[in-house]
Formats: C-alpha cells, structure tokens, sequence
C-alpha cells in the first residue's frame, strides 16, 4: 500500500489486528526486514511496517539527509494513517529514528523499543558512513558491491539469511540516494548527538542490544537505558548485529512480553 505524505510518497504494510506496532527498518534496507518477526507480532498486535524515505518502494522527495526529516516522515504517516499515538520499535537506523520521534513527539510515542541502535556516531563510524554515501552518490554499480561484502560481514553469524537479505538490499537501494541521506543523517549523530535530550522520553522503554554486536554492542544499549528514564535493557545472547534475522523469536518475545506487560 502507498500513501502521500508530505512531499514523498510512502510505502506501508499492515498485518494482524490489535493495538498497533509500528516498526522502523535500517539503513539501505526495507520493510521485509522484519518479516521473520511477523508470525509472533502478528497474532497479538496490529503491525505496521514502512519504507523510509528514499528506500524500497518509497519515493525520494527533497531529501535533507537528517534524522528529523525521518522522524517528521514517521509522523507524517502516523498522521495519513489517522494513527495517534503507536508502539514504536526501530532497528539500527530505525532505531534513531524512533528515538528522536520519542523526543520531539511524546504525544505519539506509547512504548519504545530501540533495537540494536545507539544515540551517537563516533569518528570512526562517522568516516564509514561518509564513504558510503561517496560510493551511493557514484550510483548503484559503485555501492552494490561494497554494500554486499558489508552485508556479509554483518551476518557472519548467520550466513544462511545472506542470500534473502541481499536482494532485499539490493533492492531496496536501488535508487542509491536515499542510502546516501539516512547514511548523513547518521553522520549528523557525530556533531549532535542525542544524549542530551535523552531524559525528555517520557514513553516506556525497553533498549533491546546484542551480545555480539561489534557496530552497536552492548554498551551503546547501556548507555541508553541509563539516560532514558525508567528504561529497561535486555541483552539477545548469541546474536549479532541483525537481531530481527538472527534471532526473531527471541526479539518477539522480548517486544510482546514489555508491551503486554505495560
């Protein structure tokens, strides 16, 4: 399904029925990343699942290549959608995106779950995104190959979802310019991160890390659960980076057990 929403128009999915979850994808991804959570999600919640901006099946627009372009974008569609106010679980980049939703729209936000995300972008990773945005800018044929070796390398625990991951990837950059602005708004979490503004989330939180996550471990998850108030941390044992593929019954249960919990 498609809606307009500002100046782009957005690509959404929706399954079961319930209260509704709305979740936010990663980077150079899009909505059919979660789709290993959906036989759990799906029989106790509404699940909506959307394509940022500028990836999948989601039209570019004026991208500014910030978080609060994302964020306003999700309010945007919750707005379309006549959705007041929504649980909101993002992973990585859609984590971010969650987080500053939660800040700047406590109106919106019941329950939060960032997954696998962190609340800045240190120099290191900050000169990483930089370059992928260069390669992104030389079109498809410059990103698709050192996007698909970081791909690999992200589920080198999980070697079997790479295949099903790639053409998800792959397609969902098929348009590279998109993949270029979220990796700036990730780039702008170097100069201004959110930190500071974490204490004004009001939404109960549950900060989901994985233990072997080199590119947001544990630690990152820490560091949010102990800025945001009352938040909770759970640690997925065993898992990498990717905890919607890696381990989707364990990410389920820990999402359904914090929302029927509230």
């Amino acid at each position: 399904m498609r809606v307009r929403c500002r100046d782009i128009e957005v690509a959404w999915s929706e399954w079961g029925r319930g209260e509704p979850l709305l979740l936010v994808h990663g980077l150079g991804e899009d909505r059919r990343s979660w789709r290993k959570l959906l036989p759990w999600l799906a029989l106790r919640r509404c699940v909506l699942a959307y394509d940022l901006r500028g990836h999948g099946e989601t039209s570019l627009g004026d991208a500014e290549g910030t978080l609060r372009q994302l964020s306003d974008d999700l309010v945007a569609l919750l707005d379309a959608l006549g959705l007041e106010r929504v649980d909101l679980c993002g992973f990585s980049l859609g984590g971010t995106v969650a987080l500053r939703t939660a800040i700047d729209r406590p109106d919106r936000v019941r329950a939060l779950l960032p997954v696998a995300t962190s609340s800045r972008v240190g120099r290191a990773a900050a000169a990483w995104y930089e370059e992928r945005a260069r390669l992104a800018d030389a079109g498809p044929d410059r990103l698709h190959p050192v996007l698909c070796r970081d791909t690999r390398d992200q589920l080198a625990g999980a070697p079997w979802e790479l295949e099903d991951h790639w053409l998800v990837r792959r397609e969902a950059t098929g348009d590279p310019r998109g993949f270029a602005a979220a990796c700036r708004a990730l780039i702008g979490l170097h100069r201004h991160p959110l930190d500071p503004e974490l204490a004004d989330i009001r939404a109960r939180t549950l900060v989901v890390s994985a233990e072997r996550d080199p590119l947001c471990p544990p630690g990152a998850g820490e560091a949010l659960a102990a800025a945001i108030p009352d938040a909770r941390l759970e640690v997925v044992e065993g898992s990498g980076h990717h905890i919607p593929l890696e381990r989707p019954e364990a990410l389920s249960a820990l999402i359904l057990r914090f929302l029927e919990s509230g």
